[in-house]
C-alpha cells in the first residue's frame, strides 16, 4: 500500500506543478485559489460523508490542534510560491527540481536534530 500512495503523491506532484504553470497570467491568483480552496473543501467533504465507519463530530473536531491552521498557511504560501516562481519565469523543469532539493536538505536537518531521525 505505501507504494500506491508514492505513486499517487508523484502523479499529483507531476499535475500540480504542470497545472500552476499554465494557470492563465491574467487571472488573480488569489482568486485562483480561492476557487481552488472552496473546491477542495466541498470534495473533501463529500469524500468524508462517504467514508466508512462512523464518524462523530465533536470528538473529531476535539482532536484538531494548531496544526490545522499551520498546514493552510504553509499550504497557501506553497501555493502562491509556485504560481508567482512560474508566473515570473521559472522553468516548470526546475521549479519543482531546486526547490524539493532544497527542501530534502533542509527535512535532513530537521529530522536529524529534531526528531532524532538516524
Amino acid at each position: 500500500m505505501p507504494l500506491f500512495w508514492l505513486s499517487i503523491a508523484i502523479l499529483c506532484t507531476v499535475g500540480y506543478h504542470l497545472v500552476l504553470k499554465v494557470t492563465p497570467a491574467g487571472v488573480s491568483p488569489l482568486l485562483s485559489l480561492m476557487l481552488t480552496y472552496a473546491l477542495v473543501t466541498l470534495v473533501l467533504g463529500v469524500i468524508l460523508l462517504l467514508a466508512p465507519g462512523a464518524f462523530d463530530w465533536r470528538q473529531e473536531l476535539r482532536q484538531l490542534n494548531w496544526t490545522a491552521l499551520a498546514l493552510a498557511v504553509v499550504i497557501v504560501g506553497l501555493d502562491l510560491g509556485f504560481l508567482y516562481l512560474y508566473r515570473g519565469g521559472f522553468e516548470v523543469s526546475l521549479g519543482a527540481l531546486v526547490t524539493q532539493s532544497a527542501a530534502a536538505m533542509l527535512l535532513l536537518i530537521v529530522g536529524v536534530a529534531v526528531f532524532r531521525e538516524k
